[in-house]
Order: structure tokens, then C-alpha cells, then sequence
């Protein structure tokens, strides 16, 4: 297996999740020079690329077993995979997080050896039960060996929550008539002494991309800023702003092709059948 391959342990199945990065693309792609605010009709939400910062390690955040420790105690002279979300979280925190773990699971290396994860709430008001059940939750998905030791789930005070996202550039805002948070998806990938190395934003990643950006930080290096997208988490009013109407048609229109090529396929397969069928009972 040549060292380029190494760290990518098979040819991931690309889901894709089309339909989201088709409203995320555009809305950046169409309006370049806008706002955040503008594209996503969510003051504030975005995910700011802050390469070459350094995470407050000392921070106080508390693990599953209900203790508070610095969020140094986690950095163990390894490469931290770092992504925020919520347990409550009707949409997207989910979909983000079942998406880093399946890259992940297509890492030739292993969480709790070569590398760490560290998932973060951003809801104050979460539990150590909650925190547990997402933590367990998460590393039965992963389903590898010795996954226990390298992955937590951390949870803190409001004020510990917002220095260490605002570090990290993740920049979130809470809707109190829906009682959610407005949020934008994706994960950081840091070095051993908490430097931010790589952002990978969406949903949809690539095994060998995020192979190459944990061997650049396990050797403390930094990459360079990627290309954004802008895709909330949020029920509220939806994805509003100057572009939102375009957005949501070529949400429909990228449905309505999916569902046309599948009726595509299977028509075609049944074609090929019925004109098949004489001639092989023939040969029969």
C-alpha cells in the first residue's frame, strides 16, 4: 500500500447528501462578496477559518463522569478532530455528526491512538446523562476497538462554551421562540498543542482529504483555509436573505432531478428486461 494511501482505509460510499450542498454551493457561489448574514438570513452564524490560532487549552469543560477538566487533558500529543453541536438539535447536528464519524470510520488510523475527538456542546444546559449518551452513542457508530480512550463529549457554562467556539471561529446564536440554536455545520481538525490546522465545512467529506490534513497536524502543521460553505442548522424562518428564494428552488430542482434519475434507472432496467426476456428464453 503506497504511504499516500495509508491513512484511508477503503473508498468511501459518496451519500453525498447532494441536496444540502447544492443550497450551500450556490448560496456562496452565487453572491461572493455578501455577507454571512445575508446568504444564511442568520445574523452572525458562520464559520470563521482561523488557521494558525490556538485553542484555549486551559479552559475548564466537564466529560462524561462529571468531572471538570482543561481542555488540555484532552491533547495528548495527537491530532484532535474538534466539532460543536447539541443533543436537542432538531436537523442537522445529527447529519454532521453521523457524517464526521463515517469519514472517520474509513481512516486507516484509529480514534484513541493516532488521533482524538472531541465533540462540544454549545447548549449550556445539557447534562453529564446527555453528554454520555452521545458519547456512547457516538463511538458505537464508529465501531472500532480502543475507540472509548479517544473520544468525549465535553459540556460546560455558557461563558466556557462561547470563549472556546469564538476561538475556534464557530460562531452560533440562540432563537428563543424556537428554543434552538442557529448554527453552521462542519469540524476543525487542531495539532497536539491545540494550534487549528484544516476546516472542514458541510457535510460531505472526503476520506482522503481528511487523512492528509491529520498527518499534516500530527506533524504540527497548518493547512490552508478551504472554500466556504455556508449551510445552517436552524428551523426557523429557514434560509432567508437576498438569495433564499434561488436557493430553495434549486433545493427542489435537485430533488425533483434525483427522483427523475431514479425513475430514469428503473425504467430503463425494466426496458432492458422485457426486451431481453425472448431471446435468453430462446438460448434457454
Amino acid at each position: 500500500m503506497k504511504r499516500a494511501d495509508f491513512w484511508v482505509r477503503a473508498a468511501r460510499p459518496r451519500a453525498g447528501l447532494w441536496a444540502f450542498a447544492a443550497v450551500a454551493l450556490v448560496a456562496t457561489q452565487i453572491a461572493p462578496q455578501s455577507s454571512a448574514d445575508e446568504q444564511t438570513g442568520a445574523p452572525g452564524v458562520r464559520f470563521e477559518q482561523r488557521i494558525g490560532k490556538r485553542l484555549p487549552l486551559e479552559l475548564a469543560l466537564r466529560g462524561t463522569d462529571g468531572t471538570a477538566r482543561p481542555l488540555a487533558a484532552y491533547f495528548r500529543k495527537r491530532p484532535v478532530v474538534l466539532y460543536f453541536g447539541y443533543t436537542r438539535c432538531p436537523q442537522l447536528c445529527s447529519v454532521v455528526s453521523d457524517a464526521t464519524v463515517d469519514v472517520l470510520r474509513h481512516l486507516e488510523p484509529g480514534v484513541g491512538r493516532e488521533f482524538d475527538v472531541i465533540n462540544v456542546s454549545i447548549d449550556p444546559a445539557e447534562t453529564v446523562a446527555d453528554a454520555q449518551t452521545a458519547e456512547s452513542s457516538a463511538v458505537r457508530l464508529y465501531g472500532r476497538s480502543g475507540a472509548a480512550e479517544g473520544w468525549h463529549y465535553l459540556i460546560g457554562s455558557e461563558p466556557a462554551i462561547r470563549t472556546l467556539t469564538d476561538a475556534a471561529g464557530f460562531h452560533f446564536r440562540y432563537d428563543p421562540v424556537s428554543r434552538q440554536y442557529a448554527h453552521a455545520s462542519g469540524f476543525l481538525i487542531a495539532t497536539p498543542d491545540g494550534t487549528i490546522s484544516r476546516y472542514f465545512l458541510g457535510v460531505d467529506f472526503a476520506a482522503s482529504d481528511v487523512a492528509a490534513a491529520l498527518r499534516r497536524a500530527a506533524a504540527g502543521k497548518t493547512g490552508e483555509s478551504v472554500y466556504d460553505l455556508v449551510l445552517l442548522c436552524f428551523r426557523g424562518e429557514g434560509i432567508g436573505g437576498r438569495y433564499g428564494e434561488l436557493i430553495w428552488r434549486v433545493l427542489g430542482a435537485s430533488v425533483a432531478l434525483t427522483v427523475l434519475g431514479l425513475g430514469g434507472g428503473v425504467g430503463w432496467m425494466l426496458w432492458q428486461e422485457r426486451r431481453d426476456g425472448p431471446r435468453r428464453r430462446k438460448e434457454s
